[in-house]
């Protein structure tokens, strides 16, 4: 009997089928996969192909006389962010929002003080702390202040203002992780923590805001312009400079990046536009801040992560910067053929199919009723790759785009946004009681870990995974939907427009087509009608080993349906 190995190495994980070979065809021996070690195609992870080889070998007691693998191309994937184009506010800054752990609540404003500096005279004060004071030295240093009712706030560099408001009267606003040169420097500083989770509404009001600054009258509309970016935020800092301030010179659309759609080089967000009622490989080159580097690519796939946050009206507090992310093929880093490294590590001879995207539509169409002109949508890792009997467009952007978009928007790891990005969460409302995104209550068996009481929760690799306290479960839910659509859905979108097919049957393989959320924006994304399946390749190994699978049909001896 010859048994072959079709080895399919992607940016992700890499699949590898076992097939027993004969005159007809081939039947499957064993499958099995694992991540892929560093770029695809690098050595590193040409060297795990072939210890994933070795692996079933030895599960199976089995040895291959050959191998099949397809040419490879790596795909970056990367976030950044873009400064946001903000009003004018004068000479008022807003130098801290959304500090975690600000204590105390309510509202006041006054002139800067360091601490340990004599507080003259009897107006209110704002008390600057800079790092290395005791929180109680400080508590206990400005009590007398406060209960004369001198002390309108307090801004500390440290992470201690519950510590300090805890040990002071009531309604004492106090901010920690504040840079106290930025204070310091100013004429007069306004702050405001709302009681009970509540919006600001002091800040947020440019009436109040001018008055607590003392601003002149031509100055209530840079009070407005400021009070517009702090809404979503929990807290803030808001300060007006002494002398008048320089003016801030305009920034050039290029220092906030750009890309070069068709020859014709766009400002970063006007190009992601493009992109998005474009085709692929329509992107020559990209830059990003903050170094600008030039970056030459044959396809480009972005995401808005800030407009997918404002879509469904998201918290991004009073963020100075807009997220994004993308996912490219760049110039530098082409096509290679693993055939003659993965030979040498295998010891066997080990043939090069004429694509990845032909092998994927080979294995997707051993789909129980698949019909044979049916159009395949592969979801890897870095690409998706859309097939009809036509042609096929590969496109960047796929499952590692949407790992490092959650992790960008909920400010967790890739390796946990690995696992927050696959469905449904639950907040932990308390030991034993789970909040689900419908409203709905669980309760557990056993309490919950303490450290995830009040977070969002997902199962991980070793029990709950906590990953956000600051969204509700319906609000992680909404965005996640929106962000799934606007990266899948949209790229599948381009990619079908590009290849100019509008197919009646589709069927979704590649490791994203498990999310049930992925394959309901991929069905967002076709015309109505359109019958979309989950492949279950060979009958026997679901979703994940199309091109695995497919590329056994290349093996030596040829096979029949080879090419397909």
């Amino acid at each position: 009997m010859t048994f072959a190995a079709g080895i399919d190495v992607g940016n992700a994980t890499t699949e590898v089928v076992l097939g027993k070979l004969d005159r007809d065809g081939f039947d499957v021996v064993a499958a099995d996969r694992a991540p892929t070690r560093r770029s695809k195609g690098s050595p590193e992870s040409l060297a795990g192909a072939a210890a994933l080889v070795r692996r079933l070998e030895r599960r199976t007691g089995v040895r291959v006389s050959s191998a099949v693998a397809a040419p490879l191309r790596p795909v970056e994937t990367a976030t950044g962010s873009l400064p946001e184009e903000r009003a004018s506010t004068g000479r008022l800054r807003a130098v801290a929002t959304g500090a975690a752990t600000a204590g105390g609540s309510g509202s006041g404003a006054g002139r800067p003080v360091r601490f340990g500096d004599p507080v003259h005279g009897d107006d209110p004060v704002v008390v600057v702390v800079p790092s290395g004071h005791r929180y109680d030295d400080v508590a206990a240093a400005l009590s007398e202040l406060a209960g004369s009712g001198r002390l309108s706030a307090i801004l500390l560099e440290d992470d201690e203002a519950v510590l300090v408001a805890n040990r002071l009267p009531s309604g004492v606003p106090v901010v920690d992780e504040v840079p106290p040169g930025d204070v310091l420097s100013s004429a007069r500083v306004a702050v405001e923590v709302p009681a009970d989770g509540r919006p600001l509404q002091v800040l947020t009001d440019p009436l109040k805001l001018a008055t607590l600054l003392r601003l002149e009258a031509g100055e209530v509309s840079d009070a407005a312009a400021l009070a517009a970016q702090l809404f979503d935020a929990p807290n803030a800092v808001v300060t007006s400079s002494r002398p008048e301030p320089e003016p801030v010179p305009d920034l050039p659309s290029a220092s906030a990046g750009w890309i070069e759609v068709d020859g014709t080089r766009l400002p970063f967000l006007a190009g992601h536009e493009s992109l998005r009622t474009g085709r692929v490989g329509a992107v020559d080159a990209y830059a990003l801040p903050p170094d600008l580097e030039s970056r030459s690519v044959d396809d480009l796939w972005t995401v808005d992560l800030g407009a997918v946050a404002s879509a469904v009206v998201a918290r991004r507090s009073a963020a100075v910067d807009r997220p994004v992310a993308l996912a490219a093929m760049h110039t530098t880093a082409g096509w290679s053929d693993p055939a003659a490294a993965l030979s040498e590590l295998l010891g066997v001879p080990v043939v090069t199919a004429p694509s990845e995207a032909l092998a994927a539509r080979a294995g997707a169409l051993t789909t129980p009723g698949a019909p044979t002109d049916a159009v395949v949508v592969d979801l890897g890792g870095g690409t998706i790759d859309v097939i009809s009997v036509e042609g096929a467009v590969v496109a960047a952007g796929a499952g590692d785009l949407l790992t490092a978009s959650v992790a960008s928007l909920t400010g967790g790891s890739r390796a946990a946004a690995e696992w927050v990005k696959r469905g449904p969460a639950h907040r932990v409302e308390a030991p034993q009681v789970l909040l689900a995104e419908d409203g709905g209550r669980g309760f557990l068996d056993r309490p919950a870990p303490f450290d995830t009481v009040g977070s969002l929760v997902v199962q991980g690799p070793t029990g709950m995974l906590g990953f956000s306290r600051t969204m509700a479960p319906g609000e992680w839910r909404a965005l996640r939907l929106r962000l799934k659509t606007e990266l899948v859905g949209g790229n599948v979108a381009r990619a079908l427009r590009s290849l100019g097919t509008s197919p009646r049957t589709v069927v979704v393989v590649g490791g994203s087509a498990g999310d049930d959320e992925v394959l309901a924006a991929v069905t967002g994304a076709l015309p109505r009608g359109t019958a979309v399946a989950r492949g279950a390749v060979g009958n026997t190994l679901g979703h994940r080993y199309a091109v695995a699978h497919g590329l056994l049909r290349w093996a030596d001896p040829p096979r029949r349906d080879a090419g397909a």
